[in-house]
């Protein structure tokens, strides 16, 4: 049996989905059997300039070469590639669906929108589809008919590199972090609520009794957020630090004092998790699929509620005792989600799919 991984294009807002498929690959691949096989498969070269070209080579060209890769099972690991489907053999293709921040945040693009609802379309022709939280599996169910048996809940683990710092003062002197350090992970996108975490951040530098740092991991601010960090006077309170190797983002949440992550909608939430292995507390909005996610091991506000991330956020820095809650908290929750475990449920129905 050949399984064929089908990854998204390389854009810069899907930076999470090729972890998504790099992980599969590496914790399914030593669990094969002796006549099992398992690898990538992508469209070479694909334009990415955002224009009617990348529609044609997502819709068109990529079509054709999944006809000409398939293997004996497909796994789509996005969702905005289900179209896909209708080009591998009948019955052998399954895709992870993951949210739909399109439809769910005002706000999306008129071809956003319209691509969402065709790959929505043909999702129904999966033989089944894999969904990493009970929340966005309710949420799909609620869009598509779809027979529940066929819709899997399989979350995403965390990998063995997010652990604690054997000397966190080391890794903080090494990556020049001082002070009280708030993270921020991820992309810019509306959705991720920048604005309102920007003014959580302010609302604790102004009360004058911490001294924290803002960093940033992930695609830099937008202009309109560079504006608001103006008006709010960081200064010099602000670390944007941009794309790091994926075996340096440990670092970042091991000197972190805490992780700030607030997205309007989440059909998962990483970060939270990997923060939470590498023993950092978290602020996380209530949205979507977070609260099922992190459990009681963070501190939870309202997206659109600044002033309530503030106050979770001074908690934190202020209360050792609540740090360390939240840290032994946090390596329990985050133990539930490894990696092996998910790769064995994903082989299996691999193999239902294969033996069908």
């Amino acid at each position: 049996m050949r399984i064929s991984v089908f990854r998204a294009f390389p854009d810069v807002y899907r930076f999470s989905m090729a972890r998504y498929a790099d992980e599969i690959v590496r914790h399914v691949r030593p669990l094969l059997a002796g006549s099992e096989q398992i690898g990538f498969e992508e469209l070479p070269s694909p334009r990415m300039d955002g224009g009617w070209a990348r529609y044609w080579d997502q819709y068109v060209r990529y079509g054709r070469h999944a006809r000409e890769h398939a293997g004996d099972v497909n796994h789509i690991v996005d969702h905005a590639y289900s179209h896909l489907i209708s080009s591998l053999p009948p019955g052998r293709a399954l895709v992870t669906y993951h949210d739909a921040v399109a439809v769910t945040i005002p706000g999306a693009k008129w071809r956003t929108r319209q691509s969402l609802a065709y790959n929505l379309r043909a999702m129904r022709g999966a033989a089944a589809i894999v969904c990493l939280s009970a929340s966005s599996r309710r949420e799909l169910l609620g869009m598509i008919e779809m027979p529940e048996e066929r819709v899997h809940v399989i979350p995403m683990g965390i990998d063995e590199a997010f652990r604690p710092a054997p000397d966190r003062q080391q890794v903080r002197r090494r990556l020049g972090i001082s002070g009280d350090a708030v993270l921020m992970v991820g992309h810019t996108q509306p959705y991720m609520n920048i604005e309102r975490m920007l003014r959580a951040f302010g609302m604790l530098v102004a009360q004058q009794t911490h001294d924290p740092t803002l960093i940033k991991i992930g695609l830099p601010f937008t202009p309109d957020q560079q504006r608001l960090i103006a008006e709010l006077e960081f200064g010099d309170r602000v670390q944007v630090v941009g794309r790091v190797p994926t075996d340096e983002l440990p670092a970042y949440y091991q000197a972190a004092d805490v992780l700030l992550y607030a997205p309007l909608w989440a059909g998962f939430g990483l970060p939270p998790l990997e923060a939470m292995a590498c023993g950092t507390p978290v602020v996380c909005s209530k949205s979507g699929a977070l609260p099922e996610i992190v459990g009681d091991a963070a501190l939870m506000a309202d997206a659109n509620d600044d002033a309530g991330l503030a106050r979770a956020l001074t908690e934190i820095v202020s209360s050792p005792a609540l740090r360390r809650r939240l840290v032994d908290a946090g390596f329990e929750r985050a133990g539930r989600f490894e990696w092996t475990h998910d790769a064995r449920q994903l082989l299996e129905l691999y193999r239902a799919i294969g033996q069908a």
